[in-house]
């Protein structure tokens, strides 16, 4: 009797084992650093401290990603920021401006193996309006659902407000 139990404890180890080897591999078809390239238009940009939730750029983010096979491009801006009077800003319009949009670029790499957050991703900006970040990394881990591509990071500093946060950026590609 001992040795039935046994062999169906092995039996439910052996397909469950199974099952979760197979959704492993159903991930590491999802994503991979070929199905990257492309445009990818903001839908959501959220900043995570403890359980504290912001939205450095609105609820409504505007912007696009361009991942090209070997570079990345970002420009987010607050859709609702004021536009400027004139061309020549003021220096409040330079800093609503400066704290209501992100800009960076760099070569990025990324490594294959798949976790449970997505595949990683690391840009090495070299070019940024916000000079601070030019020089740095930025390490996403990127997940594909459909059309829909999710970037969430471990902590970083959020170039708009300077707080160290868990960020997460949802896009759709555009084709």
């Amino acid at each position: 009797m001992k040795l039935l139990s046994t062999s169906a404890l092995a039996a439910i180890v052996a397909f469950a084992t199974t099952i979760a080897g197979s959704a492993l591999s159903e991930a590491q078809e999802t994503i991979t650093k070929e199905k990257l390239p492309g445009p990818w238009r903001l839908v959501s940009f959220k900043a995570t401290v403890g359980d504290k939730v912001s939205y450095p750029l609105g609820e409504h983010p505007g912007g696009y990603i361009e991942i090209a096979p070997t570079r990345y491009w970002l420009m987010a801006i607050d859709p609702t920021r004021k536009a400027p009077a004139a061309a020549t800003l003021t220096d409040a319009e330079s800093i609503a401006l400066m704290k209501s949009h992100v800009a960076y670029t760099g070569k990025y790499d990324v490594d294959p193996a798949q976790t449970p957050e997505g595949i990683k991703i690391t840009i090495h900006v070299d070019a940024a309006s916000n000079q601070a970040l030019t020089g740095t990394t930025r390490v996403f881990y990127a997940r594909l659902d459909g059309n829909k591509m999710t970037l969430k990071s471990p902590t970083l500093v959020v170039g708009t407000s300077g707080v160290t946060s868990v960020v997460e950026i949802e896009y759709i590609k555009e084709e």
